[in-house]
Formats: structure tokens, C-alpha cells, sequence
């Protein structure tokens, strides 16, 4: 046994030098390559599964009806499912399309099952974007999808960005972790020319694909999985910096760990699934997929020696309070230097303030809630996909600049 938990550690470690390059190598060491601007030409349909959202949908469907872009080129569709409150008619009022599903409706993912299958047996589009009803939509999304059309990507993520960072530490952090993850880790790939991934939301899939694919999602997180088989199928999948989505963050810690173990969930259930036909495919993009895959449960592995050596080392620290002492400050410096991490994505997203203090401070507790919802994801049965309420219908995102 201590031979196996030593190699998983050790995988844990290359797996966690491969995140860092590939999060941050291409940033540092790559120059963006800039996507050409050309006419507008694709038609585009906007996808919007939306449960008891009549607080925000109507402001969604308002930000993209106001897209600059061709409006004979694209279409909005609003997809109710197990509503109690009006959705329908917010999103109707608003100017949306309204596609209905049948059947039992238990996740995002079975709502686009049915929602693809529609609107490409009806035909007459290039691509589709796939978007939470809580968002908002910044100008330019339908013009970079165009874009990253003709540049001959079938798949591509768009930015994805916070309506509500101030709010408290609990969105603040979560909108950190969501800058991280457009800022350096899908910005990084799409530099060194490696897949980037699905981020739930803000994202596009054309015509071509979704028929090749399907929307054969099984997991709790469809959007990995659908990464997945697109490694598998050979689809390359892009990034689309212009194209930029606001999200509206939890406010809850206990909702934010419930979303996380979910993902986790989800996570491991792709790994049992497509792990090894992945690394079987012998290409850069499943391996890729693969390693994110077992990171969740090799990061759970390899933290076992730590624990361990902790543990061991405890009465050498008790005998000698001082060095319980440096133990201490090596931790506030760890935590100031995670705290710095938030800071930097706070100010490269033109930010920070003093609003931003609860997201900063908080950011490296919120990271490291993750190792204990892990352990516990891995040690009981898959949670059931939950509702999370979205109650901020504002007009534009709170940047910090009096907007509201």
C-alpha cells in the first residue's frame, strides 16, 4: 500500500505541473493570435434552458436582442422546464422564442438533448450557443461566434465574467476562480494551440458538430463531457475572448459547496466513463481530458502522505512551541500569497477596489474548501442535479463603477 499511495503522489505531482504549464505556459511564453473580424454571415440560435427564472430571463433575452449583429441572423430561444412561476411568459414578453420539452426533465443536460434535436431537425443554422438563464450578454458574442466559425472551429467557450463580485466573499471568490479560468487556463491552451474546455455557459457548438455528436451527455457535468467526446470525435474546440457572458455568482458558501461537489461528481463519473477511451484515442486533446479527469481523485490520493507526515510531525512541533509558532507564519504567508493570486485577477480585470476585499480575503478559503468536498464526493453516492435560485435581474454587471 505505501508503494501505491507513492505513486500517486507522484502522478499527482506531474499532474499538477502539466495544469500549471498548460494554465499558465501559454500566457507567459505565447502571443494571443488575434481573431480576424469578418461580415456577418453565420445564422446563429441562442439556447436558454431556464426553471423558474422569471426574475432574470427577461433581461437575458433583452441583452441579446440588442446583440450588434444582423438580426435576421439569429434567433433566441427560451426552453421552460418544471417551472412554478411565469418563465414562459417573462421570456415571451421579452421577445424570446419558446421551445418545449417533454419527459421527464432532471438536468441542463436533458434539456438540450431535446432542445438540439428540435432546431436541427427544423434547420437553417450554422451554430448554436448555449447560455444560463441568469447571464447577461456583452456586445460582440454573435459576431465572435461568426468569427470563430469561419476560422474553422466548431466548438469554442466564450469569456465568461461576473455580474455581481462584490457582493460578498462567497461571489467574489467564485467570480476570482471564473476570471482564473478564462484569464489563464482556457486564454493559456488556446495560445499553445491545445483544446480548451466548456465552462457551462457562453459557449457555441455548430450545426456540424452537434449532428456528428449529439448531445449524448450522462454525467453531472455535461459540459466536461461533451469536451470529452468532442477529443473524441476529433472536434477541436476554441476560445473566444470577445465573446463575453456575465454570470451571476452564489452568495451562498453552503450553495457554492453543493454546486462544487456536484462538479466533482460529475467529474469522476466522466472518468469512469471515457478515461480510457480518452487516453486509448492517442491524441493531445483525450489525454488532456484524462488528466483532468483523475485529477480529483489522484489530488485526494496524493494528500494522504501530507496527512500523514502531518500527523507524524506533531509531537516534534508541540515539544517546541516556537516552531508551532513559524508553522503559523508559514501559513499566513501561503494564505497572503493566494490572496495575492485574487488580487491579480481582481486587477487585470480592471476591478479592484476596495469592494473587492471580501473576495480577495476570502478567495484561498474558498480554494481550500475544495480538498474536503472532494473527500466527501469521492466517499458517498452522486448527488441529484439541484436548482439554484438566481434573483439578480439587473440591466449590467456591478464592475465597480456605479453600475446597477
Amino acid at each position: 500500500m505505501p508503494i501505491v499511495v507513492s505513486i500517486c503522489s507522484v502522478i499527482c505531482t506531474l499532474i499538477t505541473v502539466y495544469f500549471a504549464f498548460t494554465s499558465l505556459g501559454g500566457v507567459l511564453f505565447r502571443k494571443r493570435r488575434e481573431q480576424e473580424k469578418r461580415p456577418p454571415q453565420k445564422r446563429v440560435a441562442a439556447i436558454i434552458p431556464a426553471r423558474n427564472e422569471a426574475m432574470v430571463i427577461g433581461k437575458l433575452v433583452e441583452s441579446l436582442l440588442l446583440q450588434d449583429y444582423p438580426r435576421e441572423l439569429f434567433d433566441v430561444y427560451v426552453v421552460p422546464n418544471n417551472c412554478s412561476d411565469d418563465t414562459e411568459g417573462v421570456a415571451r414578453a421579452a421577445g424570446a422564442k419558446i421551445l418545449n420539452v417533454t419527459g421527464t426533465i432532471r438536468t441542463k443536460g436533458d434539456v438540450l438533448r431535446q432542445a438540439f434535436a428540435q432546431l436541427t431537425e427544423s434547420g437553417g443554422y450554422d451554430a448554436y450557443c448555449v447560455f444560463d438563464a441568469d447571464n447577461l450578454v456583452a456586445q460582440g458574442f454573435f459576431q465572435a461566434v461568426n468569427d470563430a466559425l469561419l476560422d474553422g472551429f466548431h466548438v469554442a467557450q466564450g469569456f465568461r465574467d461576473s455580474k455581481n463580485p462584490y457582493d460578498n466573499w462567497v461571489s467574489g471568490s467564485f467570480s476570482a476562480f471564473f476570471w482564473f479560468m478564462s484569464l489563464c487556463y482556457n486564454e493559456s491552451r488556446y495560445r499553445l494551440g491545445i483544446n480548451c474546455h466548456l465552462n457551462g455557459t457562453g459557449f457555441m457548438v455548430s450545426d456540424e458538430a452537434i449532428r456528428a455528436i449529439g448531445w449524448d451527455t450522462h454525467s453531472l457535468t455535461e459540459d466536461l463531457e461533451f469536451t470529452a467526446l468532442c477529443a473524441l470525435n476529433g472536434y477541436r474546440v476554441g476560445w473566444m475572448p470577445d465573446a463575453r457572458i456575465y454570470d451571476e455568482q452564489t452568495t451562498s458558501f453552503w450553495t457554492s459547496c453543493v454546486q462544487r461537489r456536484r462538479w466533482t461528481a460529475g467529474s469522476l463519473q466522466c472518468m469512469r466513463r471515457y478515461v480510457p477511451r480518452l487516453i486509448g484515442k492517442g491524441t493531445l486533446a483525450g489525454f488532456d481530458m484524462a488528466v483532468l479527469f483523475l485529477s480529483n481523485l489522484m489530488g485526494i490520493i496524493g494528500i494522504i502522505p501530507a496527512i500523514g507526515t502531518a500527523l507524524g510531525m506533531l509531537p516534534f512541533f508541540i515539544s517546541h512551541p516556537w516552531r508551532i509558532l513559524a508553522l503559523v507564519l508559514l501559513g499566513a504567508v501561503y494564505y497572503l500569497i493566494v490572496c495575492g493570486g485574487g488580487a491579480l485577477m481582481y486587477k487585470f480585470m480592471g476591478k479592484l477596489n476596495r469592494k473587492a476585499l471580501p473576495g480577495i480575503f476570502g478567495f484561498p478559503i474558498f480554494l481550500m474548501s475544495w480538498m474536503p468536498i472532494n473527500i466527501f464526493t469521492c466517499l458517498t453516492p452522486a448527488p441529484v442535479w439541484k436548482e439554484v435560485k438566481h434573483t439578480r435581474g439587473i440591466d449590467r454587471p456591478d464592475d465597480g463603477k456605479g453600475q446597477e
